[in-house]
């Protein structure tokens, strides 16, 4: 009896402190609680997310970190809560820091913080002593009605920026999208294409479900894009690229699926036995990280993968994610 004990011990000691993911809801769930304590071990020193170095020393990135910040609020984190600090510096307090140097006059740029912002609940007008909104607004063209002259993409963040802070976006920001959409039913990240791509479609369409347009004739054409570019083994590339499907276009058309209406898993998206969800989770490693590619040599890079992922997953996962802390009691026995 005292041999069982003191086996029961042992592993309750080794267990004891360590923390486990938990989700009652859904395989989709799981995952992306798998994915979140995995990215928590990316997070750098400062507080920010971006290269660690072979040298040991790190690289903050304000593109990756505004990403990440975007990613947790989406996920219902608090990038600004204690689970998100390190060092005294939380994941918001490291993007106001990096802000600065990275915004510039540039709408999209500042769009791409300032989505992350309001998500995460700041300030727009004043955040790291920047007025995003502000910025946004100043690069606007209303003769084109672009946030940027050349590039969709950059276009897009701003306009999402405005949307989720609560600011007037002018008609002329969204219909200018509209009217990008290419012959084959998607888009292109600059508004000087002639074919699409898969990640900007799918990004497309998430933006415009924070206006309604969903189950229409333009979500439908893209749908019907997406389909076409789906690989044989069930994700996507980027579409207008040869190669392998990869984690994150899959993410973004399937997110993009998602926010138009449409279900990933339905038969018309299933390939050999297997919906695009399902494929999107297949990139995930025990780790609880997604791969770019699933190839030897090729995994990285594992944070924008995931984030991606993340992103991706916080839509049919909202307010039915429970991912949580669990602490195993240390039981002493004499």
């Amino acid at each position: 009896m005292q041999k069982v004990l003191r086996g029961l011990l042992v592993c309750i000691l080794l267990l004891a402190g360590a923390t486990a993911p938990v989700s009652a809801n859904s395989v989709e769930g799981a995952a992306a609680c798998q994915a979140l304590s995995w990215l928590r071990t990316q997070q750098l020193p400062d507080g920010s997310f971006g290269l660690r170095l072979a040298n040991g020393s790190y690289q903050p990135s304000a593109s990756v970190t505004a990403d990440a910040v975007y990613a947790l609020a989406l996920m219902g984190e608090q990038p600004d809560g204690p689970r998100w600090t390190v060092n005294g510096q939380s994941a918001l307090d490291a993007l106001a820091r990096l802000a600065r140097s990275y915004v510039g006059t540039d709408a999209g740029q500042a769009g791409k913080v300032g989505r992350a912002v309001a998500v995460a609940g700041g300030d727009l007008h004043d955040f790291g002593g920047l007025d995003l909104i502000g910025i946004i607004n100043a690069a606007y063209n209303p003769t084109t009605g672009r946030y940027h002259p050349a590039l969709l993409f950059r276009h897009t963040l701003a306009v999402e920026a405005l949307l989720r802070a609560g600011e007037p976006a002018p008609a002329n920001a969204l219909t200018t999208v509209l009217a990008a959409q290419l012959p084959d039913g998607g888009w292109f990240w600059s508004f000087d294409a002639t074919q699409s791509d898969v990640d900007s479609t799918g990004r497309v369409l998430q933006l415009f479900a924070l206006v309604g347009v969903r189950d229409t004739a333009v979500s439908a054409r893209a749908a019907a894009y997406l389909e076409k570019q789906q690989a044989a083994e069930g994700g996507w590339g980027v579409g207008y690229l040869a190669g392998p499907a990869n984690a994150n276009s899959t993410a973004l058309a399937v997110g993009g699926l998602w926010a138009a209406g449409r279900d990933p898993q339905a038969a018309s998206f299933q390939r050999n036995g297997l919906g695009a969800v399902d494929t999107l989770l297949s990139f995930q490693e025990s780790s609880g990280a997604f791969v770019y590619i699933r190839q030897p040599g090729k995994e990285e890079v594992r944070l924008m993968a995931t984030l991606d992922v993340l992103t991706a997953l916080a839509r049919p996962l909202a307010g039915k994610r429970t991912c949580q802390t669990a602490y195993l009691p240390i039981l002493l026995f004499h």
